[in-house]
């Protein structure tokens, strides 16, 4: 439950001379056209290592090496047909039920697994994976952060809030933070047609980028007003689904390589929506079948479940509460190494137990650039682990806070309940329709804990459509977490 903070140290003293010369115009290696860049190749590399690094510990992998080597194959084999097929070059799944993907600079390219659930062939997963490495090929990371070098700001990633007490609004400029970046209309627009490019070389059927955006747009009309995970990184150049079968047709290519049977054996089992074992908000309280534990956050709070850590945001955004692991075997341990750290201001600490269990409760002040922010901690004991439970604001606002803070503190207990600890996640199974049915009657035949909707969109079926018989189709099974619809 902890962020790296990253280090963004890219030569800055050389912006205003790159400035006066041509070195901070160079060649797109994708496209041949100039390109505005201070970053060279091998800064570019190792900025996507450092940041990868960041990612899969922040962020966490699928736990499924044979599904991890699957995608990998594929993307190893469509970089080699780009431009720049000599990158350190590499392919993930990131434990995120989201339907989105993303590349870092210099050879990164991250799958999440709730996008995988709605591809349906191979072709689909090539297209995106073209797709995210047309974005590096193209360097178009490297020219946002060239020109946020120029403008002399950081890469903003909102308040992601790690053990160290970053200030508010403080910019995050690694790993998790460029997965912030948001490409410009002009890049997705070029990473489509790279993608097709690196697609139809390997042989694959461009139909399969056709129906991979179609499935998109069909996110897009099924969240309503608001954004999916992919249009929010990958704003539309315009009307895709046009713009893709346009350059089918331009191609005049006719088939290619599919697997979709190859691609849906690969996935029989994937997990579909949250993963129960990850924890989960439930009844006003988040509770961790695995931990054993639970605890409540103000009402009205924004949350957010992160494989190290769990957050919450108060409705004004001026107070966060943080859940995460401390450092030492005992609370008191814990309590010393978190008050040793620089720049924190013990004001007070005392022991005692909460719920039954061992516990180090202290107050504490933190002087930051934006200025002084005053909290509350709780480093409890529970099981083998130490947990460090906090609440901070600025000072100004403790007054406000404190009665909150104390409150949520003392919800931290013991979570026994077998209802919630065998709670069974939510999976893909893979079956073979055996006769000729309507995607309503393949519903009725074989149910699926998730709406009609949901199971139209993972096949990607509209109203109506008739299965052929002997095909292979997706269905949810599994109780999954409450309210993850």
């Amino acid at each position: 439950m902890s962020y790296h903070e990253p280090q963004f140290r890219i030569a800055r003293a050389c912006g205003a001379i790159a400035l006066l010369s041509l070195g901070a115009c160079a060649v797109n290696p994708a496209t041949g056209g100039r390109m505005f860049s201070l970053v060279s190749e091998g800064q570019e590399i190792e900025m996507g290592q450092q940041y990868m690094a960041e990612v899969d510990a922040g962020m966490g992998l699928y736990g499924n090496s044979g599904l991890q080597a699957y995608v990998d194959s594929v993307g190893q084999a469509l970089a080699a047909v780009s431009e720049r097929p000599d990158l350190p070059w590499s392919f993930k799944i990131v434990d995120d039920p989201v339907i989105n993907a993303f590349a870092l600079p210099g050879g990164p390219v991250y799958l999440a697994r709730g996008i995988m659930a709605y591809f349906n062939s191979e072709a689909e997963m090539a297209s995106v994976l073209g797709h995210e490495i047309g974005h590096i090929t193209a360097r178009h990371s490297v020219e946002q952060i060239s020109r946020a070098q120029l403008m002399q700001v950081g890469l903003v990633a909102g308040v992601v809030l790690v053990p160290e007490l970053r200030p508010f609004g403080d910019a995050l400029s690694g790993g998790l933070g460029i997965l912030f970046l948001k490409f410009g209309r002009d890049d997705e627009s070029q990473s489509d047609e790279l993608g097709f490019r690196y697609m139809t070389r390997l042989g694959y059927d461009p139909q399969g980028a056709v129906d991979m955006f179609e499935i998109l747009e069909r996110q897009r009309e099924a969240a309503g007003g608001s954004i999916p995970e992919w249009q929010s990184t990958h704003p539309d150049p315009g009307n895709r689904v046009v713009a893709a079968e346009q350059r089918l047709a331009e191609s005049q290519i006719e088939g290619g390589i599919v697997r979709r049977d190859e691609y849906l054996r690969h996935i029989d089992g994937l997990l579909f929506g949250k993963d129960p074992a990850q924890g989960f908000f439930v009844e006003g309280r988040f509770v961790h079948p695995v931990l054993r534990l639970q605890f409540r956050f103000p009402e009205g709070w924004a949350s957010q479940n992160a494989p190290t850590s769990v957050l919450a945001q108060s409705p004004d955004k001026d107070a966060v509460m943080q859940v995460t692991l401390g450092q030492g075997s005992t609370p008191e341990e814990a309590a010393n190494a978190f008050f040793d750290q620089q720049g924190i201001e013990r004001l007070g600490a005392r022991s005692r137990t909460v719920n039954g269990l061992p516990a180090v409760q202290g107050t504490f002040r933190v002087t930051t650039e934006q200025g002084t922010l005053d909290g509350e901690v709780l480093f409890v004991k529970h099981g083998d682990l130490v947990f460090r439970f906090m609440g901070y604001t600025p000072t100004s606002r403790m007054g406000t806070y404190a009665v909150t803070f104390e409150r949520s503190l003392e919800s931290f207990a013991p979570m026994n309940e077998e209802r919630w600890i065998n709670l069974a996640p939510r999976r893909l199974e893979i079956v073979r329709v055996p006769d000729e049915m309507t995607a309503e009657r393949f519903f009725e035949r074989f149910p699926s804990t998730v709406t009609l909707e949901t199971v139209l969109q993972i096949n990607g079926w509209k109203t109506g459509q008739v299965i052929p018989a002997g095909s292979s189709a997706k269905r949810v099974v599994g109780e999954g977490v409450p309210g993850d619809e």
